[in-house]
């Protein structure tokens, strides 16, 4: 837990510094300290991504982080001043109390647990490539799953520290966990002075997706973090509207945010159609200049996002084979790309058959639906009837000659865009999780906001009550599981020092007089040897572009 902390402590210090530094680009507005920290991560990330191209990510990189970090903060010393004394009587008052029981409460998950099952199978390896090598062209050959190339990994690399400490710190999530939460703890505090109180129910979702994922907090998971965003943006875009002066420089920087969530995982590559009104906006002022602005932002997060992937993949964008522009030496061949794709939906599906692929949508929702536990069900059931409920509420603000409110309407758009792509692409609940609750979070908060009278109330308060029975079993699993977790936990020796990554059974062979690891039993691909791979069928098919790691893999 003490390593945890510190740890948290060092990654909240460079990326308030960075983000500070990032936003006072765009003029002297001020900014919510959750601000500067998600625009540092941001800016962090796609350094990292840069930098990574051309070198391994150590000391070096680590170097030239602090000392951005130093400089920001000198240029901006007296802003700093200022947080700290609009924050400091927090910290003495019970409410700081509370807040440093919630971070070591998060830091004792995060200490020890269980690692995702992805990050065992190669988000923890990945980390590993970035601190050893930068990228490995082709390296997606050895294992498909490396072209995945989520961004949060290179965030997760730059604080690994292994370089220092010789083991890997993996804090991230459960530093990202900390930020959304007193996020969201903080907002709530004024729910009784809130007009509207849409954004606090998505505050309320945060904290909700959090207990689903505490047991996991240490894991570096690529899920946890796009989610995480996603959450965030919506809440902050429902923030400036509702609560806010519905300011359009912050419309547009959470657009920018939604194009960073989509280098994240494709999952929510629609949050981009947030862009849709701040665009509106600007072109309607004639605001050419801070259109190109955003726009060059844009490409600088999208830029090293997509080298990353012509080099690690030979594809623009992997698992997508419909841009098929390069011919290079290391390109994965596109019947494994496309067998990828479609093992992704399928398992996404429940058919765990790619011959099913093709398989029409009201043949495989059935088999889909059953083999979803009862509290995921009944979570689903909640999302139907939030949607219900939304339109109910639309109509009683249409009946009381409420005008519509586009910054709202193009958030929906959003949200059931990337609805969509989940149930069509791959529904697992864990990929569409933040946008489902989005949707209930969304709609509770549109009833609790509006004024209701007649027929209409009775309606819209029965569907109230059957979300919120609907709900209830959902939390109650995991906050059950949260309490068994802490009961069985305790007496684990990781109050001092993080569980390391999980050690796996791991064999190697020698390719043009390199040692290439890979997986004997379980799922397992080691952080601690590389590279390496889960599956050694995969290495079979994969050979050595020359004679040393770094020149890079390709097929057979």
């Amino acid at each position: 837990m003490l390593s945890v902390i510190i740890s948290w402590i060092y990654i909240f210090l460079i990326c308030m510094l960075i983000g500070m530094g990032t936003l006072s680009l765009f003029g002297k507005r001020r900014f919510f300290l959750t601000g500067y920290l998600i625009a540092g991560i941001i800016v962090i990330t796609v350094y990292v991504e840069f930098f990574s191209i051309f070198a391994k990510i150590g000391g070096f990189a680590h170097g030239i982080l602090l000392i951005a970090a130093f400089l920001a903060g000198y240029r901006n010393r007296n802003k700093i001043r200022k947080l700290w004394q609009a924050y400091r009587p927090v910290i003495g008052s019970w409410e700081g109390f509370f807040y440093v029981c919630f971070i070591l409460l998060l830091a004792f998950f995060t200490s020890r647990g269980e690692f995702h099952t992805d990050t065992n199978i190669y988000h923890a390896a990945a980390i590993r490539i970035y601190e050893e090598y930068g990228l490995v062209k082709g390296i997606g050959n050895l294992q498909l799953h490396y072209a995945y190339n989520s961004s949060y990994l290179a965030f997760a690399s730059i604080f690994s520290l292994q370089w220092l400490f010789g083991r890997s710190l993996h804090t991230t999530t459960g530093f990202l966990e900390a930020v959304m939460c007193l996020y969201a703890f903080r907002g709530l505090k004024s729910y009784a002075r809130h007009e509207n109180h849409i954004t606090d129910m998505m505050r309320a979702g945060i904290l909700l997706y959090t207990l689903v994922n505490m047991t996991r907090s240490m894991s570096p998971a690529t899920d946890y973090a796009t989610m995480y965003f996603a959450l965030f943006i919506i809440t902050a875009w429902c923030e400036n509207l509702f609560e806010g002066r519905s300011d359009n420089t912050v419309y547009c920087l959470l657009s920018v945010a939604g194009v960073f969530a989509a280098t994240l995982k494709f999952s929510c590559c629609l949050l981009v159609l947030l862009g849709i009104y701040p665009a509106y906006c600007l072109i309607k002022g004639r605001k050419w200049k801070e259109i190109l602005g955003y726009i060059f932002c844009g490409c600088v997060i999208l830029c090293p996002f997509l080298v990353r992937n012509y080099y690690i993949s030979g594809w623009l964008l992997y698992p997508f084979d419909k841009i098929d522009i390069f011919r290079t030496v290391w390109k994965i061949p596109k019947e494994y790309l496309v067998h990828d794709a479609d093992q992704i939906k399928v398992w996404g599906r429940c058919l765990y058959d790619v011959a099913k692929v093709d398989m029409p949508v009201r043949e495989w929702l059935p088999v889909w639906w059953e083999h979803q536990f009862r509290y995921e069900k009944m979570f689903l059931g909640a999302t139907m009837i939030s949607l219900v409920l939304q339109f109910v509420m639309l109509l009683i603000r249409r009946l009381q000659r409420k005008a519509l409110r586009p910054q709202l309407m193009v958030l929906h758009l959003a949200v059931w865009g990337n609805l969509a792509v989940w149930f069509l692409m791959a529904p697992f609940i864990r990929y569409g999780l933040a946008f489902l609750i989005a949707v209930i979070m969304i709609a509770v908060g549109e009833y609790l906001s509006e004024r209701k009278t007649g027929f209409f109330s009775i309606v819209a308060g029965s569907l109230l009550f059957c979300i919120v029975v609907s709900v209830s079993p959902y939390w109650d699993q995991y906050i059950t599981d949260a309490g068994v977790f802490i009961k069985h936990s305790l007496k684990e020796p990781y109050y001092m020092v993080q569980k390391d990554y999980d050690r796996g059974s791991m064999d190697s062979c020698e390719i043009n007089g390199n040692a290439i690891y890979f997986s004997t039993g379980e799922e397992i691909n080691s952080y601690h040897v590389f590279p390496g791979t889960c599956y050694k069928p995969m290495l079979e098919r994969s050979t050595l572009i020359g004679d040393r790691i770094e020149d890079g893999f390709r097929a057979r």
